[in-house]
């Protein structure tokens, strides 16, 4: 009898192995027919299988929402318990090939560093693309796919390899690989950039710099390239006009090439100002144009202040805007021939003249000075202070010299603005 209760357990369907792709669906079927109740439930390498929301029991098949290459590897097996008798039956074991292919970038395996990679040295460059069943590969520089037939380097498929054997200049450029297999495509997440200097290529070694200087004065552009054997340099004019120590423009005449490139230009003119180009030419390679600008000082005047009233105990400023200028002008106050200081009652922040408090006393001529290398320009302000107490209360003639008359009688027709 207890042999036949076994033998009532009967799989009409059992699991079997199958392909499955990551991240999709499956499902592990299962089937068991019975005189009796029965359990079903699931092992997976002999430990229970617990529901999840990506891998739970769909009747007494086994669903998966999204198959995982790591979470599903192993052999799930389908039982069947007896709830009255405990006698159990096993399906065989079935398991998934996982097809899969993930992203990874290009890196560097040989040198160590970059710092490492020189000329006439081994460069091997790893594909990091993995997957299952393993892909194929293909390599990219700039984007342009690398032809197995060509000679300049070998790939290794099995070890996700781009070697150069030996490295050269030619080989510099941006590198990227792609791969596939039957779950799908995917190319690296990082490119690898290759730099492979060719000695005979001009290097820049000092590159000129903008410069600002006054009319009939010396300007001086400092250029240097390095290279073996030795790079050519020339100077041009923005007109392209070569400027050689033989062999000068008629408006650069007072323009020397020294023998480390250098380029100095003495008694500055207006038509001397303008972009030059500094050109190094190695033995290989393309020329290298560096360029700079020579900029003739200038300072426009200054508008003109208006005279400006204060009353006494007041805080006021005077605002100096600053002539428009190159190089910027550098803008600073004066009162009867004395610098003003950052700081105190009467100083001066920024442009601006201050007075934190006024008095009488600071009645007078201020002065805004503007300077670069152009020269100098400076525009006077005359401030007046008036004494509340000068505010004449009711009518009444107004007394005094002339002066004061004036003063007094500009306050009488002011004094409600003054307070």
């Amino acid at each position: 009898l207890h042999f036949l209760l076994l033998a009532a357990i009967v799989f009409i369907k059992e699991p079997s192995s199958q392909d499955a792709l990551q991240g999709r669906r499956a499902l592990l079927r299962c089937e068991v027919e019975a005189p009796g109740p029965v359990h079903v439930y699931w092992l997976l390498d002999g430990a229970p299988v617990q529901d999840t929301e990506r891998r739970f029991a769909q009747g007494s098949s086994l669903s998966f929402a999204a198959v995982d290459r790591l979470q599903d590897s192993g052999s799930f097996q389908c039982v069947a318990r007896d709830d009255i008798t405990g006698e159990e039956a096993r399906s065989a074991n079935a398991s998934f090939n996982i097809k899969w292919i993930e992203a990874g970038p290009v890196v560097l395996k040989h040198p160590a560093s970059e710092a490492e990679i020189q000329p006439q040295t081994q460069v091997t460059l790893r594909c990091h693309i993995d997957g299952h069943p393993r892909p194929a590969y293909q390599w990219f520089r700039d984007g342009t796919p690398l032809s197995d037939g060509q000679s300049n380097h070998t790939v290794s498929s099995k070890e996700r390899n781009l070697t150069f054997r030996p490295a050269g200049p030619e080989h510099s450029g941006l590198y990227s690989c792609c791969a596939h297999n039957a779950f799908g495509q995917a190319c690296s997440s990082q490119n690898f950039t290759l730099s492979i200097a060719d000695e005979s290529f001009a290097k820049v070694v000092l590159a000129p710099q903008d410069v600002v200087v006054a009319r009939n004065e010396e300007a001086m552009f400092h250029c240097q390239f390095s290279a073996q054997p030795p790079p050519s340099l020339q100077w041009v004019f923005e007109d392209e006009t070569p400027i050689t120590n033989r062999s000068r423009p008629p408006h650069l005449r007072r323009a020397t090439v020294f023998v480390n490139g250098s380029l100095l230009l003495t008694q500055v003119r207006p038509r001397n100002a303008g972009v030059y180009r500094c050109i190094g030419q190695g033995q290989r390679g393309p020329p290298v144009i560096l360029e700079a600008t020579l900029h003739l000082a200038e300072i426009e005047d200054m508008p003109l202040f208006e005279p400006r009233v204060f009353t006494a105990g007041s805080k006021e400023h005077v605002a100096c805007l600053p002539p428009k200028g190159l190089p910027e002008p550098s803008v600073w106050w004066e009162h009867a021939g004395v610098r003003l200081p950052t700081h105190g009652r009467v100083y001066q922040k920024g442009h601006e003249l201050v007075f934190a408090s006024t008095t009488e006393s600071d009645a007078g001529v201020y002065t805004c000075h503007a300077t670069n290398l152009a020269g100098q320009r400076r525009q006077d302000v005359n401030i007046t202070v008036a004494s509340e107490h000068l505010c004449p209360e009711g009518g009444g003639e107004v007394e005094g010299s002339p002066g004061h008359r004036s003063l007094l009688a500009w306050e009488s027709v002011n004094c409600g603005e003054l307070e």
